[in-house]
This record gives structure tokens, C-alpha cells and sequence, in this order.
């Protein structure tokens, strides 16, 4: 792609843009972000031909409670995880709106910033069975695809009630199996607060960030 880049709004995008064809999309609390994040960003770019995967922190959901971390720590340590690998980058369009945040309405934005692009959102298997509770569904899959992972313990499938839900538009589901990594972010959040060892779950960058920040000390 173009090296060149425009400014707006504080924020630098690629002018080559337009050349991407498949553009992946992996939005999470990241807090923090890890490993088991990483790998599904890969194999999805992997298996559907990705020309690239944004990471988007996300902003406040109305499907949990206010993130521990502040958004821009986790803006800031999803950018270190990206820094060495040029298939991702991040994109903090859920932080630098008002809340809530709607994965239709990211979604929309983005098919609006990267029109020549097929989007694909990439998400854990759990997150599935909620889906018929999200914002616009239906929109949601006319506008992407869904490239949903395997998680550990869960079983890699369309639920019933999505797929009679959706009715045709479950066709725009991809399921995906990866290696199972038993890595949750609540569980490295009691570790650093425990202090048990976290090296080789997350990015070294992204537990020193923690460390100097002392994000977790009494989460």
C-alpha cells in the first residue's frame, strides 16, 4: 500500500486505502490486550485472504460494565502489540465517539472510510449466542461478514436460534477453528494483581506498559 498519509482529526490514515480488497476488523475491551487476541487477528487474515486487521478498542458497550482500564491505556497498549507486525493497526473509532458503542454503527463507519473493501468481523465463538441482542443484526450482516473463532470449551457452531433468526443472512457467518489458547484478560488482570507470572500470554511491550502504569494493582 502508499506510504502516503493524510491528516485528520488528530488522527493519520493511509491514503492507500482504496487498494485494500478484504479489510479485518477485531474490536475488544483489550484490557489487556494478549496473545489469544493476536492469533485470531492472524489465522482469520490467514484464512479469508485479509489484506489487513484493524484493532478497535472498544468504547463503552451497553452489554458490559465500564472497563477497569481507562480507554486510552488500552488504545495505548493495543498499539504496542501491533507495532511489530504490519498486518495490523489500530483504529480507535469506538473511543473517539460519545457511548454507547454499536458494532453496526462501527461497522458502518468503517464500510464508509474503506468503501472498496469487504469487511469482516472477527469475533469468539461466545460472543455469538448474544448476537440477536445486538443493535440491528440484520444490518450488521448486510453490511460484513462475521468470521467467528473457536474458543476453548465451546462448541464451534451457529446456535439455533441465531441461524432461525437471521434466516438467510446466517449464510454471511464463517466459522473458524484456531489452536485453543486459554488466555482470558480478566485472568491476567487477577495475575498481575496476584503477581503470578504472565510472560508469554501477552506482548512484553504490553506488560511492561502495565507494570509502568500499575494499571491492575487493585482492580
Amino acid at each position: 500500500m502508499g506510504s502516503a498519509r493524510a491528516h485528520s482529526a488528530g488522527r493519520y490514515y493511509d491514503s492507500g486505502v482504496s487498494t485494500l480488497r478484504r479489510l479485518g476488523v477485531l474490536g475488544g475491551t483489550f484490557d489487556p490486550i494478549h496473545h489469544a487476541h493476536l492469533f485470531a487477528a492472524e489465522a482469520a487474515a490467514a484464512a479469508y485472504r485479509l489484506d489487513k486487521v484493524l484493532l478497535v478498542p472498544a468504547g463503552h458497550s451497553p452489554l458490559k460494565a465500564t472497563a477497569p482500564a481507562p480507554a486510552y491505556h488500552r488504545a495505548a497498549m493495543a498499539r504496542r502489540a501491533a507495532a511489530d507486525n504490519p498486518l495490523l493497526e489500530v483504529d480507535t473509532v469506538d473511543v473517539d465517539r460519545p457511548p454507547p458503542s454499536y458494532s453496526v454503527d462501527t461497522i458502518a463507519l468503517l464500510v464508509e472510510r474503506y468503501s472498496s473493501a469487504a469487511l469482516y468481523l472477527i469475533l469468539g465463538v461466545d460472543a455469538l449466542q448474544d448476537l440477536l441482542e445486538w443493535r440491528e443484526p440484520e444490518r450488521l450482516l448486510d453490511l460484513c461478514r462475521l468470521v467467528v473463532v473457536s474458543r476453548p470449551g465451546r462448541p464451534l457452531a451457529i446456535p439455533a436460534h441465531i441461524a432461525a433468526g437471521l434466516g438467510k443472512r446466517a449464510a454471511h457467518i464463517l466459522l473458524l477453528r484456531i489452536p485453543d489458547l486459554d488466555i482470558s484478560s480478566t485472568d491476567l488482570r487477577r495475575r498481575f494483581r496476584e503477581g503470578e507470572p504472565v510472560r508469554y500470554l501477552l506482548p512484553r511491550s504490553v506488560e511492561e506498559y502495565v507494570r509502568s502504569h500499575r494499571l491492575y494493582d487493585s482492580s
